[in-house]
């Protein structure tokens, strides 16, 4: 099955801050995931996230749904309490999986714009650390369209990466168009396949926002993530991509959740 998943806790906080988890599963089922990503950042923002993972991963497991840690780059601050030590992040993360074999690895975020510390040797040893403890941990990296060649070009070509995000952002910079992400889908894959050729596919998965993004002059929609969906999971059936995720969705708005949900549902059934 591609991916059908969804990222970050938005909406869905306790009164201190943490992951509200029982709400979490409730609402990830309902819209009928297969993955979710979990943000650890700085403590100011997610506080306990990093304990608030560890304690998902076994209710994560009794579900079925497969779980992501997504950790900030060196470009944003450090997400705690590793700071930047990204091969500790992944040994730490694998030692999860080894336990709950539902983790399914790491996601790390603006990778495109941190190449310099994220080159392809430190990948490498990121996750040949981390598959000593887990050995089906896997790496995938966000990246937008339009950056992949020269950034991630020689991270791909030495499968450093395991697969790649694609958020639904640039070069259009808005909340309204919809229409460019398929043609994006078919060229970012054939992009994809021309540096792996000869060697196993490398999956994409676009990401759509549900909520509005910095400089964006307008706020997303259910309709917006509606549509979005359709185009990626239109890409996906077609063989141009391998699923789509949310980014940020209110999960306490039942209107979004729908528009989730409704997605997803359509998929499993065509």
């Amino acid at each position: 099955m591609p991916m059908l998943g969804d990222y970050c806790l938005t909406g869905l906080r306790t009164a201190d801050g943490r992951t509200d988890i029982p709400r979490l599963m409730e609402v990830l089922k309902e819209m009928g995931v297969t993955d979710y990503m979990h943000l650890v950042w700085r403590e100011k923002s997610y506080p306990k996230a990093w304990e608030d993972f560890k304690a998902m991963a076994p209710l994560f497991q009794q579900a079925g749904i497969r779980l992501w840690l997504y950790l900030t780059p060196p470009s944003e601050k450090p997400p705690e309490p590793f700071g930047n030590d990204y091969v500790r992040w992944a040994k730490e993360c694998a030692l999860i999986a080894k336990k709950h074999p539902v983790v399914r690895g790491i996601a790390m975020d603006d990778f495109n714009g941190n190449v310099k510390t994220f080159t392809p040797e430190y990948c490498q040893k990121m996750m040949t650390e981390a598959r000593a403890i887990a050995p089906d941990m896997l790496l995938y990296v966000i990246c937008y369209y339009g950056y992949a060649d020269p950034f991630i070009k020689p991270h791909v070509q030495a499968r450093a990466i395991d697969g790649v995000i694609c958020p639904y952002y640039a070069p259009h910079r808005n909340h309204s168009n919809t229409q460019d992400l398929y043609p994006q889908a078919v060229k970012f894959r054939g992009w994809l396949d021309e540096q792996t050729a000869g060697t196993a596919r490398m999956p994409i998965i676009w990401m759509v926002y549900g909520t509005k993004v910095a400089k964006a002059p307008d706020a997303c929609t259910p309709g917006y993530v509606r549509d979005c969906l359709a185009q990626a999971l239109k890409a996906t059936r077609e063989g141009y991509a391998d699923g789509a995720m949310t980014y940020c969705l209110p999960k306490d708005k039942k209107d979004f959740v729908d528009a989730a949900r409704t997605s997803f549902s359509e998929f499993r059934k065509a």
